[in-house]
């Protein structure tokens, strides 16, 4: 399979992660060092001086979880049904001068159903992954307090995220409550 055909695997499973509820597997697709970003307003802000809609390291991106699978993500109740559409990816060579590191950039459109009330989000993601496979004297690159609930995604999926960025077309306007992950 050419890397394009990895790739773009890779974003399709993290898109039905995602559209299925699969929050904790999708967690084990992230390096623990990961970044989730998607900027407020433009997308080019510096997220340490400016507002972002969300800024998470695994540690926040973990609580974020948790609370949507906790039933006290209120503006989530009824929990919203989901698809995204995954299109245009591109690789962008490498990220951070490291062979193993791929930029990727891909268009994202996510069709949100929520109290008989459809909205349409549209994105595009810039993505920086690794390779996944494990190798000689390689450490698991999953915390211990992921580890568990992680296994099954790391072992199938050839790729990490180190940093995902959503760049949504209404970044700069009023967003009507997203409670969940883009």
């Amino acid at each position: 399979m050419s890397l394009q055909a990895e790739v773009e695997q890779f974003l399709y499973r993290e898109a039905r992660l995602l559209d299925t509820g699969q929050f904790e597997a999708w967690l084990g697709l992230f390096t623990p060092d990961a970044i989730y970003w998607a900027p407020a307003g433009s997308e080019h802000i510096d997220p340490a001086r400016h507002v972002s809609i969300i800024h998470d390291d695994m540690a926040a991106l973990g609580k974020r979880v948790k609370r949507l699978l906790s039933g006290h993500a209120y503006a989530q109740e009824p929990a919203s049904r989901i698809h995204r559409l995954v299109s245009n990816v591109e690789l962008a060579g490498n990220g951070h001068g490291e062979p193993e590191g791929i930029r990727v950039h891909s268009m994202m459109l996510m069709v949100e159903l929520l109290h008989h009330r459809q909205t349409l989000h549209s994105a595009r993601c810039d993505y920086e992954l690794v390779r996944a496979s494990p190798g000689p004297g390689r450490a698991d690159p999953l915390p211990p307090a992921q580890a568990g609930h992680a296994v099954a995604a790391f072992a199938a999926a050839p790729f990490l995220i180190r940093r995902k960025k959503v760049n949504l077309l209404r970044m700069g306007e009023v967003l009507e409550g997203i409670g969940y992950l883009l």
